[in-house]
C-alpha cells in the first residue's frame, strides 16, 4: 500500500531537512536554505519560525556580500538543551555533557579495574551520569537525551548489553533502567557504530554515504554506512568483524573460537608480534594499554624490531580490510580506537595490501584515513541524541 503523508508530516520532514542544512553547512539565511531544499521562501520562513519558537534555531547576524537585501543568518541554538554521551570502555567510563553545538561543557572519567563486574561498572557509570545531570541543571539546560557506547553486542531495540566478548559482561539492561531513573530518552550503541556515526555526521567530508569505520583496540568491530544508512542487522549486532576467521588454527579468542581477526591485529596480537621480535615488557594480554606510548617512541627512534612488527600489523589490517571493501564497496575507510596511533605508523602497509587485494575498479576513489580524535565514540553518541531530536523537532512542545 502506498504510504500517505499529511500536511504535518511534510512540514516535519521539511523542518528536519532545514536543520540538516544548518548542521552540515553552518550558519545560512532563509533564502539559502530555500534554494538548497527547493522550497519557497515563505515555506522556509514558516518552518524557521516554528524552530525558533522551540529554541532549536536562533538568528545571529546579517549575511555578508551579495546583491539586494541581506538576509539574517540562522544557526543551531547551542543553548536549546544539553546532551550526554557515555563511553563504557574496558578500562574506564567517560561521560561528557555537551550543548547542541557539540561543545563539551563538562567531562568526567573514572578508571575501571580489570575484570570489573557489570554491577560495579554500571555503578561507576551511574554516579558519573548523576553528576553530569546536576551540572546540566545548574546551567539551566534541559537534557535532550543520553547515549551510551559500549564495546560489545548491543540489542538495539531493548538497549541491552547482550554480550561483551572482551569484558565478559552479558545481559546488562541499560535503556529501560536509565530512562526510568533519569526521565529522558536513552540510546545504546555498539562503540564501532558510534564511531561510524561520528565519521558520517562530523568527519570530512561530512555526510559520506558509504564508509567503514574500524574500531581497533583490545577488541575489534566495525560500523558500516551504505547509501547513508548505518547497517545494524536483525538484532543490531552487525559489524562484529573481529570474530571472523582469519588464521586457521590460530590463537584462542575470548569468544571461544580460534584464529579470529582480532587475535591477530588487536592489542594481544600486537604484543605477540613485538615479543617475537624481542620487544617484550610484561604488558599482559593487552588490557593495560600504557605500552602503546613506548612502542611509538621506539618506532620514532627507528627501532627495526618495532618497525618490522608494525609492518606485519599493517599488512594484516589491510588483508582483512580487503574483504570488507569488496563486500561493502565504500568510498572511505576510517580506522579509530585505542591502537590508532600504532596504525598511523603502518598506514603504508595497509594501503599496499588494499592496492594488491582489492579489485581495481573498487579502488578508484577509495580513501583510507586514521582518526585523529580520541573522542569518536563520544561524538557519535552526541550525534545520535541530536538525530533523535531532529526526527521530531517540535515534539518537545507539541505536535505540528
Amino acid at each position: 500500500m502506498k504510504e500517505r503523508f499529511d500536511r504535518g508530516d511534510i512540514r516535519r520532514m521539511n523542518a528536519v531537512s532545514a536543520l540538516n542544512q544548518l548542521r552540515r553547512g553552518g550558519p545560512m539565511s532563509r533564502a539559502q536554505i530555500a534554494e538548497r531544499l527547493g522550497l519557497t521562501r515563505a515555506t522556509v520562513s514558516n518552518i524557521v519560525a516554528d524552530l525558533i519558537g522551540v529554541s532549536l534555531v536562533t538568528e545571529s547576524e546579517f549575511e555578508e556580500g551579495g546583491l539586494g537585501r541581506r538576509g539574517m543568518l540562522l544557526e543551531l541554538n547551542p543553548a536549546c538543551g544539553s546532551m550526554i554521551a557515555v563511553e563504557l570502555d574496558i578500562d574506564r567510563v567517560a561521560v561528557v555533557l555537551a550543548n547542541v553545538g557539540m561543545d563539551f561543557l563538562w567531562r568526567g572519567e573514572v578508571a575501571l579495574a580489570r575484570n570489573v563486574s557489570p554491577e560495579e561498572g554500571m555503578r561507576s557509570a551511574l554516579e558519573l551520569v548523576e553528576e553530569v545531570m546536576e551540572e546540566g541543571e545548574s546551567r539551566l539546560l534541559r537534557c535532550l537525551g543520553i547515549c551510551v557506547a559500549w564495546a560489545g553486542l548491543v540489542e538495539r531495540k531493548s538497549g541491552e548489553l547482550a554480550l561483551g566478548p572482551t569484558s565478559g559482561w552479558a545481559g546488562v539492561a541499560i535503556k529501560q533502567n536509565w530512562e526510568a531513573r533519569f526521565g529522558v530518552p536513552v540510546f545504546v550503541e555498539n562503540e564501532a557504530h558510534a564511531g561510524a556515526i561520528a565519521a558520517h555526521h562530523l568527519g570530512e567530508p561530512r555526510g559520506e554515504a558509504d564508509l567503514i569505520y574500524l574500531s581497533l583496540g583490545v577488541g575489534l568491530s566495525a560500523g558500516v554506512f551504505v547509501d547513508g544508512e548505518l547497517l545494524r542487522g536483525r538484532q543490531g549486532f552487525a559489524g562484529q568483524v573481529g570474530h571472523v576467521p582469519f588464521v586457521a588454527g590460530g590463537e584462542l579468542c575470548g569468544c571461544g573460537k580460534c584464529g579470529c581477526w582480532v587475535t591477530e591485529i588487536g592489542a594481544s596480537g600486537v604484543l605477540r608480534k613485538l615479543e617475537r621480535a624481542g620487544v617484550g615488557f610484561g604488558a599482559g594480554e593487552g588490557g593495560d594499554l600504557g605500552w602503546i606510548e613506548r612502542i611509538c617512541d621506539l618506532a620514532a627512534a627507528g627501532d627495526e624490531r618495532v618497525l618490522a612488527a608494525l609492518a606485519e600489523e599493517g599488512r594484516q589490517i589491510g588483508e582483512g580490510l580487503v574483504q570488507l571493501v569488496q563486500v561493502f564497496n565504500p568510498s572511505r575507510v576510517v580506522i579509530g580506537g585505542h591502537l590508532r596511533r600504532l596504525v598511523k605508523l603502518c598506514e603504508g602497509e595497509i594501503r599496499r595490501a588494499l592496492e594488491a587485494g582489492v579489485l581495481f575498479p573498487m579502488r578508484d576513489g577509495l580513501t583510507v584515513a586514521v582518526s585523529e580524535s580520541e573522542e569518536d565514540q563520544l561524538m557519535g553518541c552526541l550525534a545520535t541524541v541530536f538525530d533523535a531530536v531532529m526526527k521530531n523537532p517540535m515534539g518537545r512542545s507539541g505536535e505540528w
